[in-house]
């Protein structure tokens, strides 16, 4: 790229952005006001800093590195959320919307160890390349391609294991249990990234759902897990929207018609230009008409406080959790030149009482907008919030992401947790348990082995209880914990007891039966399902009578 073919593609997307042209597909020619000078003549000032910095700067500077830079800069002084995407970044986009990317079909994750950072294999998913060639929860990487990977970072493994189609890598494991390091030669194919993570029944007749993301999949994924559950025998329902970062408007709407009657409004946007102001209303005829609590916290976004919005504004649910994060500006993405993109911020949303989604940040720094942790709406100030009524006129806050009926603080590690998880212990520990070097487990493994023979689905889990973690257990591993020359007192271990043996058998149960059957140990301890468990039966009273009880006024516990 010379520098002349650099400064033209550099002013076609400063014209066309400042301009309007990307908003309304086309540039409108009318006459520019004097205080509103044209964006070529700071194209001067840009063309000979560029020039300068290629011709002198320390060492060499590739001029499309300059450019995106220029471009995020111009972009991020707008709002947190308007965008410049580089090739690798608007192909990723382009992946989590498509709901799929072609690999091998394994998840990875760190692990520290003595020698480094190697990549655990956490269970490839069902009809992929890596299960079929037999790679297992448990593997750990060594090398990729004959490479060691010991210094490679999470990123850079996910990059060497994706390729084109048809294409192969070759993969050396440790399992636990072989003296042999095993190898792989796996052929990459299209792998569907699910966005309806988990769906089960949490109790018997209450079902549970998670969707981690709005993507082109979820409505379908949704509906098939919804009946594969089977609606019409379930009296309440849990849908879990916690660190669910958002995704695609159209996704939000199918989602939230699944609940409410036709003609409803959803969400509506506000915006400066053409056609930005629209109401999005339900469609279909209501699918799914049993009690209803969503579950949100801080980092709960965009898509998915749309469907909270909505539900709560309706009061078809309650929202049990922490205040979700405020993200309520409209991002329409445009493919740009060199396969990069742009996401440029178009309109806000507003949900169906005329709550304004998007909290504030035009006094804070980006880094603060994103990091600060005071706006989970525990603490009890609301001040300065928009106040809005439901359908049955219950108070409800806008101006700063949806506020929860219910606030209900997640469970903090402590200090003795937290080492224990930064150092992967309950991991390690679980593979000495499966692969039999835990004597004081050897009955625990034999159900294990009993419930795996008799394989899944509820009449299997009914004929065969959960195996318990036992304090024999426990004792071996705080024998296990001491000789990893890990710190604690007996205090530290009495007050997470309950929290260690949970999370010893949701790595057994992760590694032996999958992801599922781990995340229903996990939430069994997780003080918000819990919750929102309890208050089923006011979410009930709520969608059936249409009227509120002072009890059900928004409140924190």
């Amino acid at each position: 790229m010379n520098h002349r073919f650099t400064v033209c593609v550099l002013a076609v997307v400063l014209a066309s952005s400042l301009a309007g042209g990307f908003l309304i597909g086309k540039v409108t020619a009318k006459p520019e006001a004097r205080e509103n000078p044209s964006p070529e003549i700071f194209l001067t000032g840009f063309t000979e800093a560029l020039d300068v910095i290629q011709r002198n700067y320390v060492r060499g500077v590739s001029p499309d590195r300059l450019i995106y830079s220029a471009i995020k800069g111009m972009l991020r002084s707008l709002d947190p959320h308007s965008n410049f995407l580089d090739p690798g970044e608007f192909a990723g986009l382009k992946e989590d919307q498509h709901s799929r990317y072609f690999g091998v079909g394994i998840r990875v994750r760190p692990l520290f160890r003595y020698r480094g950072r190697v990549v655990i294999v956490e269970p490839p998913v069902p009809g992929t390349p890596a299960e079929k060639r037999g790679l297992r929860a448990g593997d750990v990487i060594a090398r990729i391609e004959g490479q060691p990977i010991d210094d490679w970072t999470s990123d850079e493994v996910v990059e060497n294991l994706r390729g084109p189609r048809g294409t192969k890598v070759h993969i050396s494991v440790e399992r636990s249990g072989i003296p042999e390091v095993l190898e792989f030669t796996v052929e990459r194919d299209e792998i569907p990234i699910d966005t309806v993570t988990y769906a089960f029944e949490v109790k018997p007749g209450i079902g549970y759902i998670k969707i981690d993301r709005f993507s082109e999949s979820t409505a379908g994924e949704f509906l098939e897990k919804i009946e594969e559950m089977g609606v019409e025998k379930l009296s309440g329902l849990i849908l879990d929207l916690r660190d669910n970062p958002g995704g695609l408007l159209n996704q939000a709407i199918d989602i939230s018609d699944f609940f409410l009657p036709r003609h409803e409004t959803i969400v509506s946007t506000k915006g400066r230009a053409r056609g930005s102001d629209r109401i999005y209303r339900a469609a279909g005829v209501e699918r799914v008409k049993i009690p209803l609590v969503v579950l949100i916290n801080r980092h709960s976004a965009s898509a998915s406080e749309i469907v909270a919005g909505a539900l709560q504004d309706h009061d078809r649910a309650l929202i049990v959790g922490e205040t979700s994060f405020g993200k309520g500006l409209v991002q329409q993405v445009y493919t740009l030149g060199n396969n990069t993109g742009m996401t440029l911020t178009t309109a806000k949303y507003y949900t169906p009482s005329d709550r304004l989604i998007q909290r504030d940040y035009s006094v804070s720094s980006f880094e603060y907008y994103y990091t600060d942790e005071s706006r989970a709406g525990l603490s009890g100030s609301d001040a300065g919030r928009e106040i809005r009524q439901t359908d049955s006129g219950r108070t409800v806050l806008g101006g700063g992401g949806i506020a929860p009926d219910i606030a209900v603080p997640v469970r903090e590690l402590g200090r003795f947790e937290a080492i224990l998880e930064s150092k992967d212990v309950f991991f390690q520990y679980a593979r000495r348990l499966t692969s039999g070097q835990v004597a004081a487990a050897r009955d625990f493994t034999r159900q294990l082995e009993k419930r795996a023979a008799a394989g899944s689905g509820e009449s299997a889990a009914e004929r065969l209880p959960d195996p318990a973690i036992t304090e024999e257990m426990l004792a071996d591993f705080k024998e296990y914990v001491r000789s990893r020359d890990i710190g604690f007192s007996e205090e530290d271990f009495i007050h997470s007891k309950d929290f260690i043996g949970r999370r010893i058998k949701q790595e057994v149960f992760t590694s032996s039966f999958g992801l599922q059957e781990g995340h229903k140990i996990r939430i069994q301890g997780d003080t918000q399902v819990l919750k929102a468990l309890e208050v089923l039966p006011e979410a009930k009273f709520l969608m059936t009578s249409g009227r509120t009880r002072p009890a059900m006024q928004n409140r924190s516990n």
